[in-house]
């Protein structure tokens, strides 16, 4: 399971978390027909991927909707949240 979250900000359309054994990625995307980030910020932990998201895209919390994971960092290394 993955975290999307669609995004009015200027050149964002949307941002997903997605989370490693390193920490949780904040993968950013400026169009919707690409599957191709545009960043890939790494954050410990999902309460602070969230709250960079709150921060630098104004994503609350009732914004975050789960999705399948990507597996852009590699499909057999995404693990679920709350693990």
């Amino acid at each position: 399971m993955a975290l999307e979250a669609m995004v009015a900000s200027p050149g964002i359309h949307k941002v997903i978390l997605e989370r490693y054994p390193e920490g949780v990625y904040v993968l950013v995307y400026d169009r919707p027909d690409t599957d191709n980030p545009i960043r890939d910020d790494l954050q410990d932990d999902l309460d602070m991927a969230k709250r960079a998201c709150l921060q630098d895209f104004g994503v609350t919390e009732d914004m975050w909707e789960q999705i399948p994971n990507t597996g852009l960092m590699g499909k057999d290394r995404s693990l679920p949240f709350g693990e």
